[in-house]
């Protein structure tokens, strides 16, 4: 049996499988179910509720999967030092806030016709503590690059 060399993996494959295991992979997992979270929380509450325990379970999913992007994030951020921020969370905040906001408008006002949606209440408070959780490792880091920390003595 002659010894043979592996043959190498063609650029092509190797970026692909790049792409799939990098944190750019997991951004495009997570804007795909955020736009599915969002329709499916428009159409819960302009229903009237009719999609409660769809909402229910596509809150979990999407809390899953921003967990695991935020983490692969910040592990990235503190483990390897190479972590830049390509898109602003303050935005996605924000469309999150501006879809709350007209929720509890058109609630009020509505004369019970229309509900938020409990899980959005959830997914919505859950986006923006894990934005200011990041927002603290974020500042606790670059303080850490520019000074060492002063240990406590409590």
């Amino acid at each position: 049996m002659e010894n043979q060399t592996p043959t190498p993996k063609p650029a092509k494959f190797q970026k692909l499988k790049n792409y799939l295991t990098g944190r750019r992979f997991l951004k495009l997992i997570l804007n795909l179910w955020t736009i599915i979270t969002i329709v499916l929380f428009m159409a819960d509450f302009f229903s009237g509720n009719r999609f409660d325990t769809q909402s229910t379970a596509i809150g979990i999913i999407y809390l899953g999967i921003l967990g695991v992007y935020i983490t692969e994030k910040e592990y990235t951020r503190w483990e390897h030092k190479r972590f830049i921020s390509r898109f602003l969370g303050e935005g996605f905040v924000g469309f999150w806030s501006a879809m709350m906001i007209m929720f509890v408008i058109i609630a009020t006002f509505s004369g019970g016709q229309f509900k938020i949606p409990q899980d959005f209440a959830v997914v919505y408070t859950s986006i923006v503590a894990a934005f200011a959780i990041t927002q603290h490792s974020k500042s606790l880091y670059h303080h850490k690059e520019d000074e060492p920390l002063v240990k406590s003595r409590i």
